[in-house]
């Protein structure tokens, strides 16, 4: 007897048959041959049993299959089931059918009651000749129980606000209820509609919201907006902070730990003193000033010293000095010489004296250059505040100059930070007075960079607990509680969160650290959880203990003592030994041992996680403690955590803290010396008279990009990126953009060699006879001959973007020397030779006095342009003193130079990779000839 219609997973009654005296059927095993069925038993077979007992019913288009013979197979052992081989006279089909052991009557013929001793559910069992066929499933299907079908109410489609939902309500409840027909307001079950007309109407607008936030082009909020461009790999930034270099100006040397103060700027009511504590802040609106922190050191000990708040340049004994644009490097003063009386230490009776230092600089640290008077006046307020300049000391190299017996340093500094003006030192006063005025310009050190952005914290709450489910045990699964945490997307209470670019790894200059790309810049929060308490079947799982517990663990302390629920005797099993034996011997008293806080503190630390944030989560691992801060119009924070796939998902009773900086955008952009407090955390500074300031303006506070422009922007940025050089054009972009490669240097460049800007670039590919090689010719700025470093560095930047199967050759472009004649013809009160000697400046290669270039200049030449007649000329006449010009001869250099020509239409015409050359220099004429010849005069 089998009930079709009851369904189980689990049969418990099968054991229990074999386990008694009861006999029964368990399964069916089909021969090859589909006419013998092997039948085991559940257990034992009965002692007795014919064919006749053994009927097989069922089958769609073949039945009446009939037993022929059967066979018992006995087994001695006790632990194996007993067989039996039923004999049949013909296959079935695909269909189900069933084997019934039955008694018979009288007359031999079978019944439709089950064999005596049989259990009546399992005298038959169910099977299919066909069993042994070939299939592609791997499993039995299974039976299951449908649910419940209801009848589906109309639904107006067309409501979408309160009142239709309201009307839509009443209307149902009128045709299942038509006895109630209350219409007032203070109704409960009007009261029950209008509530839900509300709920459907906020759930209308959402999902009309939703719709509108699923398309870049109808998005609205900030968030929708960056997830979408984020797909295309446009990176929408939020803005970043500013940064600004700092001073110290100290009477004493000193030493203090840099995360320990802050400097602001000045506010209302400002004390006279420059260096503060937070009690002085106390009442101060936090608004009214801007706040910024220490970036370098990032850790460590900074020490300041009196004698680097104003370091004299030295000129070797000259007057009238400057330090050119482009240098890197200059001399200092070390130490003043020894006053009327004193005398250097010397270390023997011939030994040379040992000279007095007092300066303490070493690779690494940052000077200030800074013009501090007027190289014309002398007063300090015509000080040029454009002479200011932040360089970073690449070599640092103590001296003494003999023949004033004056101890120096020779420093260095890299050649990204090189001057960017001339740097006056000293200069001579106009008449009557004639002076010369020293130190128009210093250096300034103890320098600091520091960012915009005041420190902050918040409680984020724990990760709720969405479902806790306890698996019932079974033969081959031990009893397991499933905890499901819920959604947790906590928001930052402050605003606006800071965003900053990371310092880049191996940075050497001031310039670089300086710079921020807004597109890079990651938002300054750290999370730390703490990690939840063993999963129970509870609803909801708290954590091993709170962020107040690291504060002051005095009263979970006391808990540990004694641990009495299962949260805190897992928390002290999870603590080290030293800290459970100081715990065991401590007897509750107070006050607490002196070692055990501290220890308790240290463990409780040691299980914090710490989570760091990441522009996106699409390269995180399933393991990776990462979130994404995202912003939204308000400019309010929100974190998004992964999903287990990308990037960890938090556990069901974590803990979350965030600490993250606050102030962003143009706000940091303060003025030059705007920031002049110093503020102390905890600590008191030894020494006093510390007075800090920003020589430069804070640069690089950015706002965010807006919405409207990265809709504009975003679905074609992909378009303006080349990220694969295939064609010519291709490798010649890419070589001229500047910009590009100046990001993909290598430090180690960055710091021993300066940048070379490229004038221009030209490229081709050429046929090897195998394949093609891509032939790029590069023409530098300020030059005609790159150098071997920088065709190498060209070489290694273009390639990664290098097509497969293209040979790369990078090489200097072809330079046509030139030669040039003129005629020139002067007016009679002008002297020939200081005409002839402007000619010279205005058509050579290098920069005339005014700053303007000369006509051959490298810079106004590059690949492909023709020289032309008119421009010469036009070059000449503009001279003063000049009357007329004529080009005698223009046209490419030449050993034999007796021919003279000018070429027709007045163009001299250059091949694609060719440039123009003509210095001029009677050393190397084959690198062009200028030939003037002067008439008229005097």
């Amino acid at each position: 007897m089998i009930d079709a219609d009851l369904s189980c997973n689990e049969e418990s009654r099968r054991e229990d048959v074999r386990n008694s005296s009861f006999l029964g059927l368990d399964y069916i095993e089909v021969s090859a041959s589909q006419t013998t069925l092997t039948v085991f038993f559940l257990g034992k077979a009965p002692a007795a049993i014919e064919k006749e007992n053994v009927t097989i019913s069922g089958g769609t288009r073949i039945t009446g299959i009939q037993v022929t013979g059967i066979t018992i197979e006995r087994q001695q052992d006790p632990t194996l089931d007993d067989s039996m081989d039923v004999q049949v006279n013909q296959a079935g089909d695909f269909s189900t059918y069933t084997l019934n052991v039955v008694t018979v009557d009288g007359n031999g013929q079978p019944t439709g009651q089950p064999m005596a001793g049989f259990d009546p559910r399992y005298s038959e069992v169910d099977f299919t000749f066909k069993g042994g066929c070939a299939t592609g499933l791997d499993c039995l299907p299974q039976k299951a129980c449908p649910p419940a079908q209801y009848s589906q109410p109309v639904i107006n489609y067309l409501a979408k606000d309160y009142d239709s939902f309201r009307q839509l309500i009443l209307d149902r409840l009128a045709l299942i209820m038509p006895s109630w027909q209350e219409t007032h307001e203070p109704d409960m079950l009007v009261a029950l509609v209008e509530l839900l007309a509300y709920t459907g109407d906020y759930l209308s607008y959402y999902q009309d919201a939703v719709a509108t936030e699923a398309y870049l082009g109808t998005a609205r909020q900030r968030i929708s907006v960056r997830r979408h461009v984020r797909l295309i790999d446009y990176a929408m930034h939020e803005g970043c902070n500013a940064r600004a270099w700092v001073t110290l100006w100290t009477m004493n040397d000193g030493e203090f730990d840099p995360g320990k103060i802050y400097f602001i700027t000045g506010f209302p009511g400002a004390p006279g003193e420059h260096v503060l504590t937070p009690s002085a802040l106390a009442n101060v609106p936090a608004a009214s000033y801007e706040v910024f922190q220490p970036l370098l050191p990032a850790a460590g000990t900074l020490s300041i010293y009196a004698a680097h708040r104003e370091i004299s340049f030295y000129t070797w004994g000259d007057d009238l000095c400057c330090i050119a644009p482009g240098a890197t490097s200059a001399t200092l003063v070390d130490a003043p010489p020894p006053t009327q009386g004193e005398q250097p230490v010397a270390t023997g009776d011939d030994a040379t004296p040992e000279p007095v230092r007092s300066l303490h600089l070493k690779v690494g640290d940052f000077l200030i250059f800074e013009e501090v008077l007027g190289p014309k006046t002398g007063n300090a307020a015509d000080a040029d505040p454009s002479h200011r300049q932040v360089v970073r000391l690449t070599s640092v190299t103590p001296g003494v100059d003999a023949l004033y017996n004056k101890p120096i340093v020779e420093i260095r500094w890299s050649a990204e930070d090189a001057l960017v003006f001339p740097l006056c030192l000293s200069a001579r006063l106009p008449a009557p007075a004639c002076t010369v005025l020293e130190n128009v310009s210093v250096a300034r050190g103890n320098v600091l960079l520091v960012d915009h952005g005041a420190n902050t914290s918040d409680d984020l709450g724990t990760v709720p607990t969405d479902s806790t489910t306890a698996n019932c045990p079974s033969p081959c699964h031990p009893a397991l509680t499933q905890v499901t945490p819920g959604p947790f997307r906590p928001n930052l209470t402050q605003a606006p969160l800071t965003f900053s670019q990371p310092i880049p790894a191996g940075a050497c200059s001031a310039s670089v650290l300086i710079a921020q790309d807004p597109r890079q810049a990651l938002p300054s929060v750290t999370l730390s959880s703490i990690p939840p308490a063993p999963a129970a079947a509870s609803s909801c799982i708290p954590p091993l203990f709170t962020f107040a517990d690291l504060n002051n663990p005095a009263a979970l302390a006391q808990r540990l003592r004694k641990p009495a629920d299962v949260v805190t005797q897992y928390l002290y099993t999870q603590l080290s030994s030293s800290t459970r034996k100081s715990l065991t011997k401590w007897k509750g008293s107070s006050p607490m041992p002196p070692g055990l806080i501290p220890a308790l503190t240290a463990d409780l630390n040691a299980l914090l996680e710490n989570w760091l944030p990441v522009t996106d989560l699409l390269e995180s691992g399933a393991n990776d403690l990462s979130f994404v801060a995202e912003m939204d119009n308000g400019g309010q924070g929100h974190l998004r955590f992964g999903d287990g796939r990308l990037g960890y998902q938090p556990d069901a009773g974590m803990a979350f803290q965030a600490t993250y900086r606050i102030g962003n955008g143009t706000a940091g952009n303060v003025g030059a010396d705007a920031i002049q407090y110093l503020v102390l955390r905890d600590e008191t500074l030894s020494g006093s008279g510390i007075q800090p300031r920003n020589p430069l303006p804070a640069t690089g506070g950015t706002a965010h990009e807006p919405i409207s422009e990265v809709k504009l922007f975003a679905p074609h940025a992909f378009q303006d990126v080349l990220e694969r050089a295939i064609t010519a054009d291709d490798y010649a972009t890419l070589a001229a953009d500047n910009s590009r490669r100046q990001e993909e240097r290598p430090a180690r460049r960055v710091c021993t060699s300066p940048f070379v800007p490229l004038q221009g670039a030209k490229a081709t590919l050429r046929w090897t006879g195998g394949w093609y090689e891509a032939l790029v010719a590069i023409d530098p700025m300020n030059s005609e001959q790159p150098s071997a470093g920088l065709l190498s560095e060209v070489r290694t930047y273009l390639e990664p973007y290098r097509r497969l199967g293209h040979d790369l050759t990078v090489a200097s472009a072809t330079y046509v020397p030139l030669y040039l004649a003129l005629s020139i013809c002067v007016l009679p009160d002008y002297l020939r030779a200081h005409v002839e000697e402007a000619l010279l400046q205005v058509l050579g290669n290098g920069v005339q006095s005014d700053g303007a270039t000369g006509f051959f200049n490298p810079n106004n030449l590059t690949f492909g342009e023709g020289i032309y007649v008119s421009q010469i000329v036009a070059a000449a006449q503009a001279v003063t003193g000049v009357a007329s010009v004529e080009v005698t001869r223009l046209s490419r250099y030449q050993v034999d130079i007796s021919n003279s020509s000018v070429p027709p239409f007045g163009v001299l015409n250059l091949g694609p990779f060719e440039i123009a050359q003509l210095d001029n220099d009677p050393s190397y004429p084959e690198h062009g000839r200028l030939e003037l010849n002067l008439r008229g005069g005097r």
